[in-house]
């Protein structure tokens, strides 16, 4: 006779709530918020003079109220890839996987409204975290992770006021939802072939509008005179509850029905199991600092994120507590470098460049199919057209991270290095003035 240990089964079981600790590092987290400021490398916090201000530094739509009401509403088209090459013990030196062609689509959405000459309100609508990976359905990893697609929304509520001439101030509030889709394989090793084999698969869903948490936000905009502007924004963290988090697991038969019927005694196929989580995602600081002429406009910014606070992930199973795990993350504080400049030939046309270095907060023995994340660069172009009161913005980003490996620490025990990962970005924004 054999048995299923219970530390397999916390294996197979745990990557039900693992997701919303592996989908938001650095490579995961969105920041095309408005095609031009992203074609900017994202330096737009010292800048911030149209509706995408509201994302990057709210305090900047104090000094727009001579341009009225403003709608600005865009999409980002995400193409991300990745390769991995294994490592001993497992899958192996010489072992390679790609992961499937995907293209993820956020919006985003910025309205203000000036009050008076003093006091304008906005709101925005964004997707600040999300994307997902997915894998060949037979690669060695679909034990961790074969497909995961994450999405997030924050509306945000602001309120700026132009103290003088020169210095503005906003603060707001941020109800942040998401939600998430992970489908992996079960493995266990058959007793009769002394092989590894698919037993099944766990199927996880939640509903984005009861997993959420608000957060507040803050910024200042400083015009020193000579075209010298400074910024600075901070978002807090949102403390998200996962309560409502359900799997299903389907039962791939073995050909062997004594064993079948033990794994079906110890894993609740065919039912549908609810989880609990939690996870605090991180604060942002930024400070940037730009110089306008009469015909470039070029900006500089350091974003800083607390992701220090996520050490552990702790999982409840509802109706399984022998289930229950705590993962250890140990995320680090990470760093944002961003150039960005604009050049205006004329009161319609207009391109913009920049380049961002990213800093991964994911330490290496958490690296998974789930998130194999490093530090990236990022290349941007764009260029806007104006036509009386509306104006469009098209942008590119070429985003590459650097090669990484876990080198043997690997806490899933799949070593290998992450590579050749690339994203092309495609933004475009429509703005109206009112």
């Amino acid at each position: 006779m054999f048995n299923v240990s219970r530390k397999q089964l916390v294996t197979a079981a745990a990557v039900l709530l693992l997701v919303p600790s592996m989908g938001w590092g650095a490579g995961f987290a969105i920041f095309e918020n408005g095609a031009r400021s992203a074609a900017m490398g994202g330096a737009f916090t010292a800048v911030a003079d149209d509706p995408s201000a509201m994302f990057w530094n709210p305090a900047g739509m104090a000094f727009q109220t001579d341009k009225g009401m403003q709608l600005m509403a865009g999409v980002s088209l995400i193409a991300p890839t990745q390769d991995f090459r294994g490592q001993a013990v497992y899958p192996g030196d010489g072992y390679t996987a790609s992961q499937k062609s995907q293209i993820f689509y956020p919006p985003h959405l910025f309205f203000l409204m000036p009050l008076n000459e003093r006091w304008t309100l906005g709101f925005g609508a964004s997707a600040p975290f999300g994307l997902g990976t997915w894998w060949e359905d037979d690669y060695a990893g679909r034990f961790i992770s074969k497909r995961t697609n994450i999405q997030s929304f924050d509306n945000a509520f602001n309120v700026a006021w132009r103290a003088t001439d020169w210095a503005a101030f906003s603060a707001g509030v941020d109800y942040l939802t998401f939600q998430l889709d992970l489908t992996n394989n079960i493995g266990f090793v058959n007793p009769y072939t002394q092989q590894l084999v698919d037993v099944g698969q766990v199927h996880l869903m939640t509903d984005g509008l009861k997993n959420s948490a608000f957060g507040w936000n803050v910024g200042a905009l400083f015009k020193l005179g000579a075209g010298f502007s400074a910024g600075i924004a901070y978002r807090s963290t949102f403390d998200v509850k996962i309560d409502d988090a359900y799997g299903s697991f389907i039962q791939f038969p073995s050909g062997y029905p004594d064993f079948d019927a033990v794994l079906a005694s110890r894993i609740p196929f065919g039912q549908k199991v609810s989880g609990k989580s939690s996870i605090e995602l991180p604060d942002v600081l930024s400070l940037g600092l730009a110089w306008t002429g009469e015909t470039w406009t070029v900006a500089v910014q350091y974003n800083w994120q607390g992701w220090s606070s996520f050490q552990t992930l702790d999982i409840e199973f509802i109706d399984y507590p022998h289930l229950n795990q705590s993962i250890e993350e140990g995320y680090e504080n990470s760093n944002t470098y961003r150039i960005g400049a604009e050049h205006r030939f004329n009161e319609k046309v207009a391109i913009q460049l920049g380049w961002v270095y990213d800093e991964t907060p994911q330490p290496r023995f958490s690296m998974s199919p789930l998130l194999g994340d490093s530090d990236r660069r990022e290349y941007n172009i764009g260029m806007s057209y104006t036509a009386g009161k509306m104006r469009f913005d098209v942008g590119y980003t070429y985003l590459m991270a650097a090669r990484r490996a876990t080198d043997g620490t690997s806490v899933d025990g799949y070593d290998g290095e992450y590579r050749d990962t690339v994203a092309n970005i495609f933004n475009m924004t429509f703005s109206y003035q009112f």
